[in-house]
This record gives structure tokens, sequence and C-alpha cells, in this order.
């Protein structure tokens, strides 16, 4: 048994490596079944160690995604069902690659940069408030790059600045403003699928949503503020600490750049140049800097020696999360393999025959959102849903799709427990992914529907 305990965290690292050659799959179709092979013997191997909720899930899944193989009308190749373990690999490898870009973000102790921000602060919302621009920023040039940096520099900043530790503050900021930046980020791939399939261009339609992006920022802090009043977190029983900036070094302010912008500047050139699939792209990016990093700086021994820990050791804790991924990711496969999706896909075909557009483009971010929680990644439910809309026999407003496409995927990362991002943030602080993603973020998933709603009611009237 204790051989088997030393052997399961390079099960969790062989999954990370099929994740990262995910881009090699269309050359080398042997590959994907090779790696459906350790994907599923790592996922046998991992089931005892989970918890008894995550149990609970990827059985339901698994079993729902073999019936829906069972049941369908075509036959499917044994070596497709085995590969089709590997369709969120790439998810693992993301998450393994971000988690170690913590660790030179960690040793840097970066978050000093950012502490003249603070300074000064004298009431509850302006923490919330600059933490929350500093993370969307962030978000809006490197996307999931851009969750760890922003975790521990954030949570640095509110630890000394006396606040009580709360993982529901600093979460739900990273959660959020990701959520609102990748609406607008040129290089976020929710903006790539509804400008394929909406025919607007990324200039026509940053605008209009831009201003819903900053609107819903305004609803996050408003969201937070009235819970702590109601906690009765009123700027008089505060005790801030004084938060002096310390001053600037080049040296530090370097080291950040060469991880930050290797990370954006790597995923550009792998995704854009490389032609390499974005999940892969920023998990390369990131595994990149961290080496560029390690090069460059005088804690190279260090950095190997944490990140041979992690692979050897401490990737085990993620392993509640690399279930997840793997039955989620075979439940995308089956459905697709089943003719589920078609089939879906046909009643929105007959749904938008026989309603009001915009009732229907009002209604395409919970379909999304539901679709996310049961296990259905946002990228497969956004593209049936838009496939669908175009083939029906109404005209609809562009930027009205746009919006209603972007919004769903969007809000599902922000409440989804398979989501990336809820995942990453889960794995840094423990928390489970359902607390982390429906508990303390569903309230604000529905007033930003409300507002996506009246956005949609707005411009479905334009001509």
């Amino acid at each position: 048994m204790t051989f088997l305990n030393r052997l399961r965290p390079w099960f969790c690292t062989a999954v990370v490596i099929v994740g990262l050659l995910e881009f090699f799959y269309e050359k080398i179709p042997l590959l994907v079944f090779g790696g459906g092979c350790i994907v599923l013997f790592a996922f046998v191997f991992l089931f005892p160690l989970l918890s008894f909720y995550t149990r609970v899930i990827v059985v339901v899944l698994g079993s729902s995604s073999l019936l829906s193989i069972f049941l369908s009308k075509t036959a499917v190749p044994f070596e497709e069902i085995i590969g089709g373990f590997t369709e969120m690999a790439p998810l693992v490898a993301l998450l393994a690659a971000v988690s170690l870009l913590g660790i030179p973000l960690e040793l840097g102790r970066y978050a000093e940069l950012f502490q003249r921000f603070y300074a000064g602060v004298r009431n509850p919302a302006q923490p919330y408030v600059i933490s929350l621009l500093i993370s969307y920023i962030l978000t809006l040039l490197a996307l999931a790059g851009a969750i760890v940096p922003s975790y521990y520099l954030i949570q640095d900043n509110l630890r000394k600045l006396g606040l009580e530790q709360d993982s529901r503050m600093e979460t739900t900021i990273i959660v959020r403003s990701y959520a609102l930046a990748i609406i607008v980020s040129p290089v976020a791939a929710t903006v790539g699928i509804t400008v394929k399939y909406s025919g607007l261009s990324w200039v026509q339609m940053v605008g209009p949503v831009f201003l819903l992006s900053l609107a819903g920022l305004a609803a996050s802090i408003v969201l937070e503020m009235s819970r702590a009043g109601s906690r009765g977190g009123s700027a008089q029983n505060q005790n801030f600490r004084a938060v002096r900036p310390s001053a600037v070094s080049l040296h530090r302010l370097a080291g950040f750049l060469v991880l930050f912008l290797g990370v954006v500047g790597a995923t550009l050139i792998l995704g854009s140049v490389c032609h390499i699939p974005s999940l892969s792209s920023i998990a390369l990016g990131c595994l990149l800097a961290t080496f560029i990093w390690g090069l460059i700086s005088a804690r190279r021994p260090l950095l190997l020696e944490r990140s041979f820990s992690f692979f050897s050791r401490d990737i085990i804790k993620t392993a509640d999360q690399t279930a997840l991924f793997i039955t989620a990711g075979f439940f995308t496969y089956a459905l697709e393999a089943g003719g589920v999706l078609k089939i879906i896909g046909n009643f929105m075909e007959v749904a938008a025959g026989k309603m009001d557009i915009a009732v229907i483009l009002i209604a395409v971010p919970p379909v999304i959102m539901f679709l996310a929680v049961i296990g259905l990644h946002p990228f497969a439910s956004g593209i049936i849903i838009a496939k669908a809309l175009q083939a029906a026999p109404l005209e609809f407003n562009a930027l009205g799709l746009a919006v209603a496409l972007m919004g769903g995927m969007s809000l599902s990362f922000v409440i989804s427990p398979y989501s990336v991002l809820v995942l990453i943030l889960s794995s840094l602080t423990g928390k489970s992914p359902y607390r982390l993603g429906i508990r303390w973020n569903s309230a604000f998933a529905a007033v930003f529907w409300g507002m996506i709603a009246v956005f949609i009611l707005f411009v479905a009237r334009m001509p």
C-alpha cells in the first residue's frame, strides 16, 4: 500500500504529460488511445483518495456517460471510447502549470510591488475595489495565467492590511474579475467563439461589451459591500494596519515582468504562431515562463527542488480536481458520441422557431450554465447553441447573440465546480469547488444574468 501511495503522484503527473501533448493528437492518432489508457489507469488508482462528494459526482457522470454510449444508435469503436478520457487532460496540465507558476511568485514576494495601491485605505470597500481592478487588468492580459499571480498578490496585501483572512473575499475577487475580463479580452477563447458565430469583429462589439463588463464589476462591489454591511463590517469596527509601500526594486520588478510577460508572450506565440490549442498554449506558457525565471534568478536550485516536490508529492492534493476533469471530459465525449448533443441542438432549433428571439437569447446563459454544472464544458455547449440558432428560421441581433454566448460561457466559469478557474482556486485554498462556485457566486451570477437580459432586450429592438 505504501508503494502504491508513492506511485499515485506520478499517476497525476502522467495525466499532466498527456494533456501537454494534446497538440500531437491529430498527427498521431495512436497517442490518443495511449493517452486514454494512461488517464483511465490513473483515474482507477486515484479513486480511493477522492472525497465522498467527488466520488458521487464522478460515479454519476461516469454512469451517465456509459449509458449514453450504450444507448447510442451508432457503434462507437473501443479505441475511441478509451481516447475519450483525454478530452480534458489539457485542463489537468493547466492546473499543474499554474500551480508551478505560483512557486516563483511566492519566492519572489512580488505582492510587495502592489503595496502602494493599498496604502491609505480607510474603509472596507477600498481593498475590495483595488483588488478587483488589479485582478481584472491582469486577467485582460494573461487570462488563466493571471489566476495564481492575482491570488497570491491579493492575499498577501489583504493580510498586511490586518483584514481577517477570508477565502470568500479573496476568491470572489479572482473569480468575478476573470469572468468579466474574458468577455472583453481579444485573446480569450470566449471572445474567439463569439466572433466566429456571431459574425461580428472584436472591434464592433468591444465598446458595448466593455460597458457591460464594467457594470458587472460595479455589481460585484455592491454585492460584497452589502454583505459586509449585513455582517456588521463597517469602517468603524475595521482595524486596518497602515501599509507603507516597499521601495520598488528594479531587480524584483524585472523578475515579475519576466514571469508575467513571459506567460503572455509565450501563450500568444504558441497559440497564434504555432497554432497550439489554447489550453495547451497557456499551460506551456506558464511552464516556459517559470523555467526562464529559474534560469535568470538566483533561486534556481530552490525552484527545481520545489518543482520536483510538487510532482513527486504535492500534486496528489489535486486528486479531486484531476478526477473531476477526467470524468467531465469523458462525459462531454459520451454526449457527443451518443448523439445527445445533436438532440440538444435540434431542441434549440425547434424552440427558436416558436418563441421570440429575444427570449431565446436571454435563456442561452442559464442553459450554458446548467450544462456546465453537470459537466459539459461551456465552450462545447456555446458552440452547439450558436450553430442551432444560426440554423433557426428567425433573424436575430448579432450583438445580442454575442452577449448571450459570452455571458453564458463566462458565468459558467464562475459557478461550475468543473471550471478550471474554480478548481485552481480550490487547490490553492483547500475549499470545496462547490462552495467556491455555486455557494459563493450564485448571487452574482443571477445579478449579472439580469444585466445581460436587460442588455439583450435593449439591443434586440435595435434595427
